[in-house]
């Protein structure tokens, strides 16, 4: 059995955003308690507000300044400013703690030599994290460049690479395993068309966080293992016992259900020039078949980073427990506490001493809430 920590369960939210959303993609919590909130199938930006219960839109729809094609993530900058990472023109756009838009941040991207070959790197791996220095985080691609003119070949792992806004200069800390056969490509030559995340939803995979003063968490799978690495590169790492969960229909009925909801991105490189186009998920993707016996003990976007540093990981579970139900890791490895939310509520994102969940009701409309913790 796993270790017993303290549990926490969050049973009702201390407060609700009215208006509806479609799909919530990123929360992120500024120093007053505004949100900053992307939904990403209405491609809007907002900053809310749950002490007036107004939200109020950042920016508009577009290519030029102040503007986003198609917001997917945001990233905490320093200074209670956010990056907001629009997928289409392959930047961020800071949105000023006022609220405003203010300028972009574009990121020259070099390609990484990965071990064993090499490890190519294109615009549309997004940052996903920045440390108080304004230091970005982002993986490379998983994907070997073709030696013989075929298509790009997937690869077994990725380097985390920090970025340097200052000086420019970007280095490799550790190295996360990727799922298996999660990458399909097509044609070759000049024209190499790329379909990520085909790979079944349950193989074990890495996941990875930064933390504000630049440490990097790497959880391993499906061993459930935590990595650590200061900014200065040294490492260490605790094992963390779990009970294993068996795959039953009821998960595989799950992921099928929730597949309906998803944004399907197709990324298409031509001669050099690369084009993104989302939409619906297609409707005859099979199943991917090959199920594991066992859940892994954490899937894909599984790991949230609280302001304190602290990791929370959101746990596999029985497909009769429908609630998100987190281990809270400290700086030593260690489980500090457990967090259990309220049934079907979808957890989106962390502040200081709060959790944002997203609940979703019979119309299939979203509504950001918040939790105090206990």
């Amino acid at each position: 059995m796993a270790g017993a920590q303290a549990t926490r369960t969050l049973s009702k939210p201390d407060a609700e955003f009215a208006e509806p959303f479609t799909q919530v993609t990123g929360v992120r919590e500024l120093k007053d308690g505004r949100v900053v909130a992307i939904d990403s199938r209405d491609k809007i930006v907002q900053v809310v507000d749950f002490k007036t219960g107004s939200g109020v839109k950042v920016g508009r729809e577009g290519s030029g300044p102040g503007e986003y094609a198609f917001p997917m993530r945001i990233v905490p900058l320093p200074g209670d400013s956010s990056g907001v990472y629009d997928m289409l023109n392959s930047r961020l756009l800071v949105v000023l703690p006022n609220g405003k838009p203010g300028p972009f941040i574009t990121i020259e991207q070099p390609a990484t030599q990965g071990p064993g070959g090499g490890m190519v790197r294109i615009a549309t791996s997004p940052p996903r994290y920045a440390d108080a220095r304004g230091r970005l985080y982002w993986t490379g691609q998983p994907f070997t460049p073709p030696t013989d003119g075929g298509p790009p070949k997937s690869a077994d792992s990725v380097p985390v690479i920090r970025y340097d806004r200052v000086t420019k200069k970007t280095d490799s800390l550790a190295w996360v395993r990727v799922a298996k056969g999660n990458l399909q490509t097509s044609g070759g030559g000049g024209n190499v068309q790329m379909r990520f995340g085909v790979a079944n939803p349950f193989t074990p995979r890495d996941e990875w966080a930064v933390t504000p003063d630049g440490r990097v968490a790497v959880l391993r799978s499906p061993e459930y293992r935590v990595e650590w690495y200061a900014p200065s590169g040294k490492s260490h790492s605790a094992t963390i016992a779990y009970d294993k969960v068996k795959v039953t229909e009821k998960h595989k009925e799950q992921w099928r259900e929730s597949r309906k909801s998803q944004t399907s991105v197709m990324v298409t490189v031509n001669n050099g020039q690369r084009s993104v186009r989302t939409g619906p998920p297609p409707a005859n993707i099979p199943d991917p078949g090959n199920w594991p016996e066992f859940m892994p003990p954490f899937l894909e976007n599984a790991v949230f980073v609280a302001p304190n540093g602290l990791v929370w990981v959101n746990r596999t579970r029985d497909a009769s427990d429908e609630s998100a139900d987190f281990d809270v890791i400290d700086a030593s490895g260690k489980v500090a506490m457990r967090v259990v939310l309220p049934q079907k509520v979808r957890p989106a994102g962390l502040g200081n001493g709060v959790v944002y969940g997203v609940r979703t009701d019979e119309d299939d409309l979203q509504y950001l809430q918040r939790y105090r913790l206990p």
